[in-house]
């Protein structure tokens, strides 16, 4: 069987909808997507269509996988890389890795990041075998709807939208694609607050505000104790929201302000492996 690429670019939101849902159907974890969303997801995540390869039968042009590709600056960034069902072991993962590395060096990317759910073996040796390397572990938390049952402490000043694009510049550390400053700048509904305690502890927390869920938390402690901070200041957002879901990616394993969480009613969803492919 023969393969052919076709550029993403080619095709409708509502076709590219449905060609990844198509990928996830047996997937551990499905996580399928509407329209609306894929087209979210497109804007605020910086897919460039007209380098993300769709796979194709060559005869028939059926559908057999996707890959799209993320880009800013020297970096890419692979996302939704799926294969359907009766396609895998066909070579149609091969090339779209292979079109995502040509695309990436034609670029000028010095790096190509990806993010894997952990335990998923045959993406993680898929892509240990093109060069990848694990670089941490990610946690994705999850929260229902309910009302704290204490109040929160401290002074709250909130955040719109400068003054919380201003909070995310001034952080010192990574932070991950889907919750870095340009994911956020390009997003449409997004705010934080600052908060300080009366010990001295203060710190800030930007997020995204969808219409039924809180999401893309982002936290840091700029003095004090991060627990104490993080648990205040999701006790305020929580009073405010308490009728909405929250749903947190990508916090490193080793996040200070994890606990907070897990004392506020959270519980880890799963683990994402962040992965990056250097070139020379």
């Amino acid at each position: 069987m023969s393969l052919k690429i076709i550029s993403a670019s080619q095709f409708t939101t509502e076709e590219l909808t449905d060609f990844y849902n198509q990928t996830r159907v047996d997937y551990l974890i499905p996580m399928p997507m509407s329209v609306a969303v894929m087209a979210e997801y497109i804007h605020d995540f910086d897919i460039d269509l007209e380098h993300s390869p769709i796979i194709v039968d060559a005869e028939t042009e059926e559908f057999m996988g996707l890959g799209m590709l993320g880009v800013r600056e020297e970096r890419t960034w692979i996302t939704r890389l799926g294969i359907t069902p009766a396609s895998r072991k066909r070579g149609a993962a091969a090339m779209a890795m292979n079109a995502i590395f040509d695309a990436s060096k034609k670029l000028g990317a010095k790096k190509t990041i990806l993010e894997v759910i952990k335990n998923n073996t045959p993406a993680h040796t898929l892509f240990q075998k093109y060069g990848f390397k694990k670089n941490r572990e990610l946690l994705v938390l999850r929260r229902a709807p309910i009302r704290p049952p204490l109040s929160p402490e401290g002074e709250i000043t909130w955040l719109y939208r400068n003054d919380a694009l201003k909070a995310l510049r001034s952080h010192p550390h990574h932070l991950t694609w889907v919750n870095a400053l340009e994911s956020m700048q390009n997003a449409s509904m997004f705010q934080g607050f600052r908060i300080k305690l009366k010990d001295g502890t203060r710190g800030w927390l930007v997020y995204r505000h969808k219409k039924r869920t809180i999401t893309h938390f982002e936290f840091y402690t700029e003095q004090g104790n991060p627990v104490k901070m993080a648990r205040n200041i999701l006790l305020f957002l929580h009073f405010q929201y308490h009728r909405m879901d929250a749903y947190a990616e990508n916090f490193y394993a080793d996040d200070p302000h994890l606990p907070a969480f897990f004392d506020l009613g959270y519980f880890e969803a799963f683990r994402r492996v962040e992965m990056v492919k250097e070139y020379n």
